[in-house]
């Protein structure tokens, strides 16, 4: 009795997901953001995934899914804390992190805030929802690739 074993290929997203974490992770210093931890141990594990916050989320700011900027180096913790923790739970991992290390580290969580709201800005100015006449515009994938490409090189050359 043969039996066989399909292998399902992943998705086109997942694979340009993988792709864009790997870019990343080449790029920029293998440590959290906001507390400054260093994220090595977490590769080739299946949490690395979770090591990659996007600041704004793909949910509500779907054209910023692979820019790079958008997307930090954190925790898996902390990416939780950020995507589904309140500012209580946020402001009592910082407290218990720097009683931690004694004073020597702190967890700044208002690095992301300001990257969010420069984002935002950003965001509204690459895509913003009216153009011309038109309220709600929905962008082409071509004008997507375009921007984000554009965006993502100024990005990578400013590192």
């Amino acid at each position: 009795m043969n039996s066989y074993h399909e292998i399902v290929p992943p998705r086109a997203s997942e694979v340009a997901q993988r792709l864009i974490f790997n870019t990343l992770w080449s790029h920029v210093p293998k440590k959290s953001i906001i507390s400054g931890l260093w994220l090595r141990e977490y590769e080739n594990t299946p949490l690395f995934p979770n090591c990659f916050l996007h600041v704004l989320p793909v949910a509500k700011f779907k054209y910023f899914r692979h820019y790079l900027r958008n997307i930090i180096l954190v925790t898996p913790g902390e990416k939780g804390l950020w995507e589904q923790g309140k500012e209580e739970e946020r402001i009592q991992y910082a407290l218990d992190f720097e009683d931690k290390t004694k004073g020597r580290c702190t967890a700044e969580w208002g690095k992301i805030k300001t990257l969010e709201a420069e984002l935002l800005l950003d965001y509204k100015k690459y895509f913003p929802s009216t153009v011309g006449m038109l309220m709600d515009y929905h962008y082409s994938l071509h004008k997507q690739q375009l921007i984000i490409g554009a965006l993502n090189k100024k990005f990578l050359e400013s590192l």
